[in-house]
């Protein structure tokens, strides 16, 4: 195998561990519960959502979504659908 001759050390550097910062792990995102609020109050019952201007890949966005929408409790009330790339917010 190519990796049997590699220095898995090179990869590794010292830190001291009081330099480090309290909370290592990422915060949650309001982002997308606040696209399923504006989207509930919209009266709209589909819309599209911009998902290059949001920057992620489609299924990123779904998932996003899909989370938020089971986190505020609205899954009775709003389905994320994943059509052909296009992300698509659905009022049930």
């Amino acid at each position: 195998m190519a990796h049997d001759n590699l220095n898995v050390n090179e990869y590794l550097t010292p830190r001291d561990v009081t330099t480090l910062s309290k909370r290592r792990s990422r915060e949650a995102s309001t982002f997308y519960s606040r696209l399923v609020e504006a989207f509930v109050s919209s009266g709209e019952r589909a819309m599209q959502v911009d998902v290059v201007r949001i920057g992620r890949k489609p299924e990123t966005v779904r998932a996003g979504l899909v989370k938020a929408v089971r986190g505020d409790g609205l899954q009775d009330k709003v389905r994320v659908s994943l059509i052909d790339n296009e992300v698509i917010l659905v009022l049930r």
